[in-house]
């Protein structure tokens, strides 16, 4: 049994146009799932609530933290794996 995957298109009165060439001879089993009718890509937004803390693709390659900053993250995280309890703060 081999599969093949078909679009099917109808007219305003629901009859098929276009129908696929099939093989002589041959037992077919159909299912057929409507496809939304008018759904198109929109532009995605985040939500309001989260307007500034999101990190826009355009802005990937900008520094999130600077250095001073990046250096500290990563001694606060070395503190809290040796179980430095300030660390945690």
């Amino acid at each position: 049994m081999q599969a093949e995957r078909v679009i099917l298109e109808t007219d305003a009165q629901g009859n098929l146009i276009g129908l696929p060439r099939l093989p002589p001879v041959s037992r077919l089993e159909a299912i057929f799932l409507v496809l939304e009718s008018g759904a198109q890509a929109t532009e995605r937004h985040p939500p309001a609530q989260l307007k500034d803390s999101v990190i826009y693709l355009a802005d990937a390659f900008a520094p999130a933290l600077s250095d001073e900053d990046w250096e500290a993250s990563l001694q606060r995280t070395v503190g809290q794996i040796n179980g430095d309890p300030s660390a945690f703060r």
